[in-house]
């Protein structure tokens, strides 16, 4: 019989920022399983591997959110792992394409545009240049529209990818009423998460000074950090208090 999780103190209302850090050593099988999912961090580079990633990284958030004291799941259920990942990777594909169509469409019907008025007025310098100006003026344009795409997608996205985890639902990736929501009350909470990430990303390129092999195993635990810290803001929000 399962005991019940231990009661978050309190006194404590932020995510633990110190725990994103220690909780993987914490599990005594930890080398082992960091190892396969560096091995399917590996995968992921021919497509396959993502689903198993994405199925671990889903698990995880949702171990944390209920509080589980070694959260890291097992390796033992491949299939459930990878249906676990389908929601995930499916949303990675939406707003991809999303975004790729927010900034692709409009920088190519500008290159083409501007590629047909130059051919077109190839005799008149002077109305060539004004179009390279205005080229170069869209080109500016449109680099600042990747740029903030960019920003909402590393600030926003992974608020998206922890709903639909949370949930294990692929369409609460799109309940954004909702998702908007625990971020306006959950503001301080997030932006721990966020940084918990960002310092294990920066830290996971370290990996490379240990080889190829060590990277994928780095960045694979960089991923865990960012489940771990979404996760206890999820817990945190459900506390009673």
């Amino acid at each position: 019989m399962s005991s019940l999780p231990p009661p978050i103190p309190a006194s404590r209302t932020t995510v633990d920022l110190a725990r994103c850090f220690t909780f993987v050593t914490d599990d005594p099988a930890w080398v082992s399983k960091i190892l396969i999912g560096g091995v399917f961090a590996f995968a992921a580079t021919f497509l396959v591997g993502a689903f198993f990633v994405a199925g671990y990284w889903s698990r995880l958030l949702r171990r944390v959110a209920a509080g589980e004291t070694r959260p890291l799941p097992e390796w033992d259920d491949l299939g459930g792992i990878f249906r676990d990942g389908l929601p995930i990777v499916g949303l990675y594909v939406i707003y991809g394409l999303a975004a790729l169509l927010v900034t692709g469409v409009p920088a190519g019907l500008g290159f083409a545009l501007l590629a047909s008025a130059r051919t077109g007025f190839r005799h008149a310098p002077d109305v060539s240049s004004i179009l390279e100006g205005l080229g170069a003026v869209g080109f500016l344009a449109v680099y600042g529209v990747v740029l903030v795409v960019a920003f909402v997608a590393n600030v926003l996205f992974p608020a998206v990818l922890a709903r639909a985890a949370h949930a294990n639902s692929f369409l609460e990736g799109f309940a954004w009423g909702e998702i908007l929501a625990f971020l306006r009350t959950n503001t301080a909470n997030y932006a721990l998460a966020l940084l918990a990430y960002f310092v294990a990303s920066f830290a996971s390129q370290l990996g490379l000074l240990a080889c190829c092999v060590g990277v994928f195993p780095a960045v694979f635990w960089a991923h865990l950090i960012l489940a771990y810290g979404l996760g206890d803001a999820l817990r945190l929000q459900s506390a009673p208090r």
